[in-house]
């Protein structure tokens, strides 16, 4: 027999050995999982993972070997994390507009703390990704308590036949960025998300800024980090300072303190849960003299209280709208009133079961 043949053989004995003990390393595993479910420990723990390597590593007295098993340990640990996450049903992956210390990134980090993320250029991008499967959720904003409705996002949900599967509050805390050593009286530029001007406009008065729109806070934060200029500022929350190393150059210059921003977290089909109490709904009329009068006072006729509506022209239909309401309470309940309703209009669909 050939020594290579002969070499193949104790590979594959070891193989096997390996197999067997990999089976009964991911027992283990489903065990850590199951007990991190019970006690709402989170899947990630970094310090426990940089002792396991330390201590592991220090093992292998060979040290042309020593980072080839590092890489494999990691990779062991990555495995490991995966397998927990689809035993806990985080193994989601979701998408957001922006890169890490955007607004949607903070928001959807409040819900999914272990999922795989995708991030993306445009809003659109992200429904685009959602249609296609490349990914579960999507998680984006769709209404400001200053500014009003992001109405993009509401005209995208129709248009890709998206749902509202549930809804992220986020307090937004906007900060003057700069990079380190500048100081408020060098800055020139400014570089935003055209909703973070907005929302600092009592601030930004008369300070002679140039502002200039950006994808979103943290492109525009990540941009002025790179520069390295101190005549460029950016407009982001505090968070995203430290992840590009900026420093803030003035706290808190949104208009209003109660400023938060409601983001939906959309998927490819309706959720209805007993917890669920609130609705989103979308509907037309016929456009006739009295039609919407008369669908929006089924609402109340059937005790339906609506707490929002908002309308959007149809693409495609001039002078024609849509009209988008939310209502309280549960869809399994509300079901018989909203079907009478339904035929009352011309289209008339649920798109959003949440909890508030």
């Amino acid at each position: 027999m050939k020594k290579l043949d002969q070499l193949r053989i104790e590979i594959d004995k070891i193989d096997q050995e390996m197999a067997e003990l990999f089976v009964k390393r991911m027992k283990v595993v489903e065990g850590i999982a199951k007990y991190k479910q019970s006690t709402g420990t989170e899947v990630l723990d970094r310090d426990r993972e940089k002792v396991v390597i330390k201590e592991n590593s220090e093992r292998v007295t060979d040290e042309k070997l020593k980072k080839y098993y590092v890489e494999f340990l990691e990779s062991n640990m990555k495995i490991s994390r995966s397998f927990q996450k689809s035993i806990l049903g985080l193994d989601k992956v979701v998408g957001y507009q922006g890169i890490p210390g955007s607004f949607s990134y903070l928001a959807l980090k409040t819900k999914y703390k272990d999922e795989v993320l995708n991030s993306y250029q445009n809003f659109e991008d992200v429904f685009t990704a959602l249609k296609n499967k490349e990914i579960e959720v999507g998680v984006l904003p769709i209404e400001n308590s200053y500014t009003g409705d992001i109405t993009d996002n509401f005209d995208l949900i129709k248009k890709y036949n998206a749902y509202i599967i549930d809804i992220i509050e986020l307090k937004i805390d906007h900060n003057l960025l700069g990079i380190k050593g500048s100081k408020l009286s060098n800055i020139k530029e400014i570089y935003s998300h055209i909703q973070g001007f907005k929302q600092s406009q009592t601030f930004l008065k008369g300070r002679g800024y140039k502002e200039i729109p950006y994808y979103n806070t943290a492109i525009s934060a990540k941009y002025v980090s790179e520069m390295e200029d101190i005549t460029k500022g950016a407009i982001g929350s505090a968070e995203t300072a430290k992840i590009y190393n900026l420093d803030i150059l003035a706290k808190n210059i949104n208009t209003h303190e109660d400023n938060t921003t409601k983001f939906m977290v959309i998927g490819n089909q309706l959720i209805v849960n007993k917890d669920h109490n609130r609705i989103m709904a979308a509907f037309s009329t016929y456009n006739k003299s009295g039609d919407l009068s008369d669908v929006l006072g089924k609402f109340s006729k059937y005790g339906i209280n609506m707490l929002s509506i908002k309308s959007r022209p149809l693409k495609d239909s001039p002078w024609e709208y849509i009209f988008f309401v939310e209502l309280e309470g549960n869809y399994e309940t509300l079901k018989p009133a909203i079907e009478k309703i339904e035929k009352k209009s011309k289209y008339f669909e649920v798109i959003g079961s949440y909890e508030k």
